[in-house]
């Protein structure tokens, strides 16, 4: 383990944290918002809750896409540290893999999102905005891309415990690996 391991620039390293607590915050708040009675189930005056929390989860899910398109478009103009070189092979191709899985999976997300609230019959809001329908209302549209939208989701989540399980690993084993991603500026060993 003699390689000096290289880490990712500063903007990869905020966007990657901030883009992952973005995420899993996401995913808590659709865990909970689609466990939340209709509209129509809620007492008088309790009608917002459940709007509250998907409004919220479509502005995030929106803000989300943006820095992933700020993250991939700075990724394809800085190149990612290579993995040391003791790394096995089998392990730098499983991690190739697993991390264009998610940025495909992080385009994916959002987009089916959009879709999905674009043939709602409610307005799409980023943070209080409405923004522009593109598309009228379609149940059938509507329930393909929820439908679509939840696969991409639970995908999304094994994905995530993969890497995140991996990020463990690395911290406890092989601490350098873990350190190329980590927030604090440190000298290179």
């Amino acid at each position: 383990m003699s390689d000096s391991v290289i880490r990712y620039d500063r903007v990869q390293r905020i966007l990657h944290w901030l883009i992952a607590v973005v995420i899993l915050s996401m995913i808590a708040i659709g865990l909970y918002m689609v466990q939340l009675p209709k509209e129509w189930e809620l007492p008088p005056g309790q009608e917002s809750v459940r709007a509250f929390w998907f409004l919220l989860h479509k502005s995030l899910g929106i803000t989300a896409a943006a820095l992933i398109l700020v993250r991939i478009g700075w990724r394809l103009t800085h190149k990612a540290p290579p993995l040391p070189s003791y790394v096995p092979k089998w392990q730098q191709r499983l991690s190739g893999f697993v991390h264009g899985l998610l940025y495909a999976l992080m385009v994916a997300m959002p987009l089916s999102g959009y879709l999905q609230s674009m043939f709602s019959k409610y307005d799409t809001k980023l943070w209080g905005i409405v923004l522009p329908r593109l598309a009228e209302p379609s149940t059938a549209l509507r329930e393909q891309f929820s439908e679509v939208h939840e696969i991409l989701a639970f995908t999304l989540i094994a994905v995530l415990v993969l890497h995140i399980s991996a990020a463990i690993r690395h911290r406890l084993t092989n601490r350098d690996i873990s350190d190329r991603m980590s927030l604090c500026d440190k000298t290179n060993k």
